[in-house]
């Protein structure tokens, strides 16, 4: 079937991950009209339209998805393969994009992509920061090969290899109207009651670990005045101004504690444990970079000490 030449499936898969033709052209050394006729010819000779074109964004048609995973496991296998024999490019020419929830964006991975880079100077690695929940939707939606969480969504669908353990902590301000909390060594939910709680959005395995944790110790969110933040960094700051209490990864404020700018308690009957998690769709054909960072990323992390 000429529809699934590679020429016109390569057209396809550019427009969807640049969300625009013309972008899309540019990375293929195209013009324009000429990536809008391989798509046109690609619906015609399917006979499904591709793309919703009824909105103003680029938005897929549920055959258009299922399309789109096919290609991009085609295009992925037909690199593999032309990298095995020596007739192609290898991991190193290609680019690599990791999602990856914010502990793990902003603390772990800089360290583990540097220590990479260095092995493998030529692969471009780029870090994309979402939430846990939007993170797997990506790897599910064939948007990411690769990511980082500290929490498993459809774990029916996806596979998770665990890298390392992280434990959530109570950041209190170093000031004195916290001084009754900071006079404990540890910390209970009802120490917490009289004071603002300071919360990632939903959809943040932070933010789920502890409501998980309250929910069975018979409490919620609504039992606490609390505020929501899309930002670790601004809970820092908001925590260090003496506006809240927060529960965060012991990673994000290690630098704040150790400059004494705010102090962390234990809890002292949450159950605040958790790990982080490779994610990938076990049914995708991973490319070659994409396969070098994942083996290196289960090795790095039992390896080096944070």
């Amino acid at each position: 079937m000429k529809s699934l030449e590679f020429y016109r499936l390569e057209a396809f898969a550019a427009v969807v991950e640049q969300r625009s033709f013309s972008r899309a052209a540019n990375q293929l050394f195209l013009s324009q009209p000429t990536v809008s006729a391989h798509i046109k010819s690609l619906e015609n000779e399917l006979g499904v339209p591709l793309f919703d074109r009824g909105r103003q964004e680029y938005v897929l048609t549920p055959a258009g998805e299922a399309l789109y995973r096919y290609a991009r496991d085609i295009l992925d296998l037909r690199l593999r393969a032309l990298a095995e024999i020596g007739k192609g490019p290898d991991a190193r020419q290609e680019k690599v994009t990791i999602v990856a929830s914010s502990v793990p964006c902003q603390y772990l991975l800089p360290r583990a992509v540097a220590a990479f880079v260095r092995q493998f100077p030529e692969i471009s690695v780029s870090l994309c920061q979402k939430n846990s929940q939007a993170a797997c939707a990506d790897i599910l939606q064939y948007r990411c090969q690769l990511g980082v969480v500290g929490e498993k969504h459809l774990p029916d669908k996806l596979a998770y290899l665990t890298l390392l353990k992280d434990e959530l902590v109570i950041a209190v301000p170093n000031s004195g109207e916290f001084q009754p909390l900071l006079d404990k060594e540890k910390l209970a939910v009802t120490d917490l009651s009289a004071y603002r709680l300071l919360l990632r959005e939903p959809g943040s395995a932070t933010r789920s670990l502890l409501e998980n944790a309250l929910t069975k110790s018979g409490l919620s969110l609504e039992s606490y005045n609390y505020m929501v933040f899309d930002s670790q960094e601004a809970i820092k700051q908001a925590v260090r101004q003496g506006l809240g209490v927060s529960v965060l990864s012991h990673y994000v404020i290690e630098d704040y504690v150790k400059f004494g700018w705010l102090h962390v308690r234990k809890s002292a009957d949450l159950w605040l444990d958790r790990e982080f998690h490779l994610v990938f769709h076990p049914r995708r054909v991973l490319s070659p970079a994409i396969t070098a960072f994942r083996d290196f990323l289960s090795g790095f992390f039992k390896e080096a000490e944070f």
